[in-house]
């Protein structure tokens, strides 16, 4: 009988191209993963691998089965994800997930003030700075940071949008003075955030226009990290004004209309047939605070 996790091997052999590769990505051990091969093969009467010193690469064989074998593959994960979603509907759990920085501000406040309504409901809280995947049931529920949001199967609200500033410690200024407009940013070292997340945020593009690369400190790859670093770096810095504003080391130095950012929440349409997901996110949607400011009750 023909074995899935054969077949789940199969194809993490033929994507990483060795049994070491394959045995990292799957977590088990590379003796097995040679053996189960050897077993699949045995099984199939099919030749899937030629194995030499570079490793492994499919036959003719084992290329004619490659694509049915990522449908099988494809068809067990959606399997997975709704078995997960099955068992949320029993246990009556939301999992939402947000930024560091997201999470702190609003989404937990937000959690707590809903539940003394729905004490019942149990969440799930997953604060990553990358974005856990919805279509895939990673989570259920995601306020996502970003100019717009892609994704045809996704559900997508719009959120008030983020103010942002450029802050500095008082240290700094004691000993450097401010920048207090745009133009005078030129003049200052900066910390600035990953090259990728400047060409993928409008606001962080147009203000990099005004900044001397020369004078970059460092590059920071969160807003945490770059809350933390202001607070110990000669250097200055843009935050979002909820982050920024709630620290008594920094100083905003000046603010724009050009310093906005958009604020989404995001679920799969799977999880949003729930009722409780779409109770959650119609009270997300009714409390958040209007002006992107700190959530309070």
């Amino acid at each position: 009988m023909l074995d899935w996790n054969d077949i789940r091997i199969f194809l993490a052999v033929a994507r990483e191209g060795s049994t070491l590769a394959a045995s990292r990505k799957l977590n088990i051990n590379q003796t097995t993963v040679g053996r189960r091969m050897h077993a699949l093969e045995t099984a199939l009467g099919l030749t899937l691998f030629e194995r030499d010193t570079r490793g492994y690469s499919l036959t003719s064989q084992g290329s004619a089965l490659m694509e049915v074998a990522a449908n099988m593959g494809e068809a067990a994960e959606n399997v997975l994800a709704r078995a997960s979603h099955l068992a949320r509907t029993v246990d009556g759990k939301i999992r939402v997930t947000a930024a560091h920085s997201s999470m702190a501000h609003w989404v937990l406040p937000l959690i707590s003030e809903f539940r003394k309504h729905s004490p019942d409901i149990h969440f799930e809280t997953n604060s990553a700075e990358h974005y856990v995947s919805l279509e895939n049931g990673e989570a259920d529920i995601a306020i996502r940071a970003a100019d717009r949001i892609e994704g045809d199967t996704l559900i997508v609200k719009k959120l008030p949008s983020v103010r942002w500033g450029i802050y500095c410690s008082k240290t700094y200024l004691a000993a450097n003075g401010m920048p207090r407009s745009i133009d005078e940013l030129i003049h200052h070292p900066v910390l600035s955030y990953p090259e990728a997340m400047i060409k993928g945020v409008k606001l962080l593009k147009w203000l990099d226009q005004y900044v001397d690369r020369t004078k970059v400190v460092s590059t920071v790859d969160s807003i945490i990290t770059m809350s933390a670093s202001l607070r110990t770096e000669e250097a200055i810095g843009v935050l979002p004004c909820v982050e920024g504003d709630q620290l008594p080391d920094l100083v905003m130095c000046f603010t724009t209309e050009d310093l906005t950012s958009g604020l989404w929440l995001v679920a799969s349409r799977e999880s949003y047939q729930e009722p409780r997901v779409r109770k959650f996110m119609k009270f997300l949607g009714e409390n958040f605070p209007r002006d992107g400011g700190e959530a309070k009750f």
